[in-house]
């Protein structure tokens, strides 16, 4: 079973927003709202800080600023990522479930490995893998990173699980069933008006963790 991370086992977007304002400040910058920066999360570190210098829009990644932007924000994130974070109600016990039925678990992630490897051990989230945005892995909805999950657990069958259309899309190009969960109300990326009737989506992991044990009534 393979899960997206941010929006997805963990609310992260507390401590992102810190540091992605502690990078406009930083350039003397606007700041932006917590909640608008919730909704750029999910396509990577580049394309968050491109956002949040055009207004929402996406920077040239070769540009000087938006290169000084994304240093600053790693400098702040690696002294933040892990004060306000916090998993999702029934993520730990649906990770611990999964592997006392020998089901392998890998966590899939547009963010940087390192961030995500030190937010896991924080949040003590049973984990087998975890694959994140380094320099030679492409990102969802690239569905290599998939492949890549599943090659560590050894192969098998997988099935993807994330809040975004990034996470659907990688799924789909990977040939892998999805589900959808939507966890953070409207936040202007609703994942159910996106799935088909054969991609259940949840509010609520403890309900996921219910359907997986065979709980129909859901």
């Amino acid at each position: 079973m393979l899960f997206d991370l941010d929006g997805t086992l963990i609310d992260s977007v507390p401590d992102i927003a810190t540091a992605v304002n502690a990078a406009l400040a930083e350039m003397n910058r606007p700041t932006e709202s917590e909640e608008r920066i919730r909704s750029w999360v999910g396509r990577g570190l580049f394309v968050l800080i491109g956002q949040a210098l055009t207004d929402g829009g996406e920077a040239d990644h070769d540009d000087h600023a938006h290169t000084q932007a994304v240093a600053a924000f790693r400098r702040h994130y690696a002294t933040c990522c892990t004060q306000r974070t916090q998993a999702f109600d029934g993520a730990v016990e649906l990770l611990a479930w999964l592997q006392s039925q020998g089901i392998g678990t890998a966590i899939v992630t547009n963010k940087p490995v390192e961030f995500a490897r030190r937010i896991a051990s924080a949040l003590s989230l049973p984990i087998d893998v975890i694959i994140g945005a380094e320099a030679d892995r492409p990102l969802k909805p690239d569905p290599a990173p998939l492949h890549d999950a599943v090659a560590e657990l050894n192969g098998g069958d997988a099935w993807m699980v994330g809040d975004t259309v990034f996470d659907l899309e990688a799924a789909r190009a990977a040939a892998m069933p999805f589900i959808g969960v939507q966890l953070e109300g409207d936040t202007g990326r609703d994942i159910g008006t996106l799935t088909t009737s054969s991609e259940p989506v949840f509010e609520s992991l403890v309900d996921f963790r219910r359907w997986l044990q065979g709980d129909r009534s859901l």
